[in-house]
């Protein structure tokens, strides 16, 4: 559907999944409108088919929600709906515009379709397809109604199979292990649209459910709805299932077990489902199905709203981090979902830092010093927890040492990498220090702090570093000159110098964190 400048739309083209989409965000978004439109855009003749509750499939905008006379004003071109079939053709449209209309002395709000026949006549007919629509008002508490406004009827399926299959599912989905020996359809009397759904036991009837139990009831009743009608048409050409907060009053794991029977359910009978949620124990649930997926001809969607830059963005299939960030209102600095890298020692960091300081706002870079020995045998104790961490070694650690993890796995995590070179880090610097030509331009950018001269009478190997170990030497030489080697920008020329290098270890370092953030649900680097 594209949106063309509808209250806070701007030309916003959301292109829903073949069976699922959930529409995510924070509140005041515009969620619930794009359901209210969806719905206002189709209905089906009373003539053709009806819920097994005896209702049509229809659903009005000014049913679920009021226009506003202050931000609401009259226009045409307001929105376009395309029906496309599997292979992205257009099959059937509705464009709409919004207009104030006097009914029975009061201005209502309308969004009214338009098509363009072909032989050029104008219809204001909407689309010839099924919808349902359940929202908010289905989550009424049945307990803040006087018994006395309360009337009810048994449920009456077409046949044992349908009560079965509700029997089943409604049980599955919560975890319910009485025998329901009915089902009751009952309306409160003095609040329109709500018709609950209960079930009676040996041990409570429908006055005593729980608004979970009426939410799944109901949501139930509309997939076999759906299921029924198709069986009952000579042409089926799908349907649209539009749930408000589909979690609500549903505890997590009901919300999985419901969405996989919606998944389920609509590919079975070729219908669509848009749902909304603020539920992250769904969205990870969802993100993680649809993690491997590409963005063409997904069966199932995400579009999540925000309007953290004080206008409204619609992002497709993002990481679940940045959604549970964004619904918690933090940045990826305060994120715990930041993908943690183990190291050898404080060279590296500032090595890694300098390497790749664009990607530092992903990761957790921590302050701990493991030789390569140690932090190999932690990682060979404690696979369930290391196969989701970065390490990063430094470039003279040989293969063979590396070979002590198995190389199937090393090769099917992927979250080894060592730094550019073939020695430590400190050696590195100073080995590019010592070769550099006298005309080279780093020379004249540091001849007020050191020169050739100098690092050669007081590198690593010379007698102010005599008691040191080799590798000690080299780090206390590294430690007392990285003020200089930051005023003078000395990676910046080594950077200059070894395009090819940085580039590698870039890809490399790419595609190790991205694929732990695809196991992880961590935004992932764009390439």
């Amino acid at each position: 559907m594209i949106i063309k400048d509808f209250r806070q739309f701007k030309d916003v083209d959301i292109v829903l999944g073949k069976q699922l989409t959930i529409l995510a965000g924070r509140n005041s978004t515009g969620k619930s409108t794009v359901l209210g439109l969806l719905g206002n855009s189709s209905e089906l003749k009373k003539k053709d088919g009806l819920t097994i509750t005896k209702k049509r499939f229809k659903a009005e905008f000014s049913e679920i929600l009021h226009g506003s006379k202050q931000f609401d004003s009259s226009g045409s071109d307001r929105l376009q709906i395309n029906v496309a079939d599997d292979e992205g053709n257009i099959v059937d449209y509705r464009q709409f515009r919004t207009s104030w209309q006097k009914d029975k002395g009061k201005d209502r709000f309308r969004v009214i379709p338009l098509k363009t026949l072909e032989n050029g006549k104008k219809t204001e007919a909407k689309m010839q397809i099924p919808v349902l629509y359940l929202g908010l008002s289905r989550l009424y508490p049945i307990g803040e109604i006087d018994e006395d406004d309360i009337t009810s009827k048994k449920i009456v399926f077409d046949d044992d199979g349908q009560k079965k299959w509700f029997v089943e599912k409604y049980a599955s989905i919560l975890s319910m292990y009485e025998d329901i020996k009915s089902v009751e359809n009952y309306q409160l009397n003095g609040v329109s649209k709500k018709n609950g759904v209960g079930v009676e036991t040996a041990s409570y009837d429908y006055l005593t459910n729980s608004a979970g139990q009426d939410n799944l009831g109901q949501i139930l009743l509309a997939m076999l709805s759906f299921g029924r009608l198709r069986s009952q048409l000579d042409k089926w050409n799908g349907g649209l299932l539009l749930i408000d907060e589909v979690d609500a009053t549903l505890h997590p794991a009901a919300q999985k077990r419901l969405i996989d029977l919606l998944i389920k359910e609509s590919k079975k009978n070729n219908y669509q489902v848009v749902v909304t949620t603020h539920s992250t124990d769904l969205l990870k649930y969802v993100c993680e199905k649809i993690a491997h997926n590409s963005l063409i001809n997904n069966s199932i969607e995400v579009f999540y709203f925000t309007n953290g830059n004080r206008i409204l963005e619609i992002k497709r299939n993002i990481s679940f981090s940045s959604i549970d960030n964004d619904l918690h209102v933090e940045s990826m600095v305060q994120s715990s979902s930041r993908i943690k890298i183990y190291s050898e020692d404080a060279e590296n960091r500032w090595f890694l830092k300098k390497l790749v300081p664009e990607y530092m706002p992903y990761v957790d870079l921590l302050d701990v010093k493991i030789g390569c020995d140690q932090l190999i045998s932690l990682y060979m104790g404690d696979l369930p927890y290391f196969k989701n961490v970065l390490l990063v070694f430094d470039g003279d650690v040989k293969e063979e040492r590396l070979n002590q993890i198995s190389p199937i796995i090393r090769d099917r995590l992927n979250n080894i990498i060592k730094l550019p070179g073939e020695v430590r880090p400190e050696e590195v610097f100073y080995n590019y220090l010592v070769n550099l030509g006298p005309e080279h331009p780093y020379w004249n950018s540091s001849n007020d702090y050191v020169n050739w001269t100098y690092f050669m009478d007081n590198g690593p190997n010379s007698q102010r570093y005599s008691q040191e170990k080799e590798r000690e030497r080299y780090k206390q030489w590294f430690k007392d000159h990285e003020q200089v080697f930051e005023v003078t920008k000395l990676f910046d020329y080594w950077a200059q110098d070894n395009e090819e290098l940085i580039r590698l270890f870039k890809d490399s370092f790419i595609k190790s964190y991205n694929a732990i953030a695809i196991r992880t649900l961590a935004p992932k680097i764009s390439i």
